[in-house]
């Protein structure tokens, strides 16, 4: 960095012909200017000018220099520019993890508005379960869902709570009839996550209900995609996020069984990474999912 103040003195200085002119150029006091005009002297072994008390003159060495040192100076300087107007523009690659409970959820269509405004971003999406870490993994954002773990290098804004909802298509309880409770399901059967990847919340939920994960009268998959397809053809009563099944609730695709069951909720939050510097795109976005998304 002093190397470079040294060029940006000696250009000044070159251009102005006077060593108090490039001081009040640069914002520098005089005696920083000739402090590093002498040192640039020093580092070359080479004498850039002629010294006076009348006047101050450019050597030969001094006019070689000049243009080399601008073209220098011009590099950087167009470097910088460029590096601004990337960070600036809204393009490029964003990179987001999400649970697999939310694969059809209202994260996608917001996803999609984004992408109506800025069609020059790209998406790489991964689904898990696990949080990862966003700076070992280059991730810019993860939806997540539930209680999070303390964490002091993100940041966490809530988006909105979220609930389970029980739901069937019509034809299945026209064919079984609705169920009065869970306890009681008469010829219907749930479909439920296996054990292991069920959520600590549903365990104890369902034990409260007196339900059984292991109960002959259920249907078990082991990824919340198996459930939704489950329940859309038939196999029985699911349940899943309200935000993944709202459409189909509101169209009559699906139908809510126990609508006025306290079912577990869990609060969606989009995680970044805790840093001062976020690219036009990263800021963009998040503002995106606040907008879009956003009930608090």
């Amino acid at each position: 960095m002093s190397k470079f103040n040294n060029y940006l003195a000696f250009v000044a200085v070159a251009e102005t012909g006077s060593v108090v002119e490039a001081a009040s150029r640069l914002n520098y006091s005089v005696p920083a200017v000739s402090k590093q005009l002498s040192q640039l002297e020093l580092d070359l072994q080479v004498q850039l000018f002629h010294r006076s008390h009348k006047k101050l003159e450019i050597t030969d060495a001094g006019k070689l220099f000049y243009p080399k040192c601008k073209s220098i100076l011009s590099s950087v300087s167009y470097a910088e520019d460029e590096v601004l107007a990337e960070h600036d523009a809204v393009k490029g690659t964003i990179s987001i993890t999400l649970s697999k409970a939310l694969c059809r959820s209202l994260v996608f269509e917001a996803i999609s508005l984004f992408i109506d405004k800025y069609p020059q971003i790209n998406f790489n999406i991964r689904f898990s379960d696990h949080l990862e870490d966003l700076h070992d993994e280059n991730i810019d954002f993860a939806f997540r869902l539930g209680k999070l773990e303390d964490n002091s290098h993100m940041i966490a804004m809530p988006i909105m709570d979220t609930q389970l909802v029980a739901c069937a298509t019509p034809n299945y309880l026209n064919k079984n009839g609705k169920p009065k409770s869970l306890s009681d399901l008469g010829d219907t059967k749930l479909i439920l996550m296996s054990p292991l990847n069920a959520s600590e919340q549903l365990r104890a939920f369902l034990n409260k209900e007196k339900v059984s994960l292991r109960n002959s009268t259920a249907h078990i998959c082991n990824d919340i995609e198996g459930v939704y397809q489950s329940v859309k053809v038939g196999l029985g009563i699911g349940m899943m996020l309200n935000i993944s099944v709202q459409k189909e609730i509101n169209e009559g695709t699906f139908i809510s069984v126990f609508p006025k069951k306290n079912f577990p909720r869990k609060r969606l939050y989009l995680l970044s990474k805790k840093s001062q510097w976020q690219s036009q795109k990263q800021r963009m976005f998040k503002s995106h999912i606040k907008e879009t998304l956003c009930l608090f």
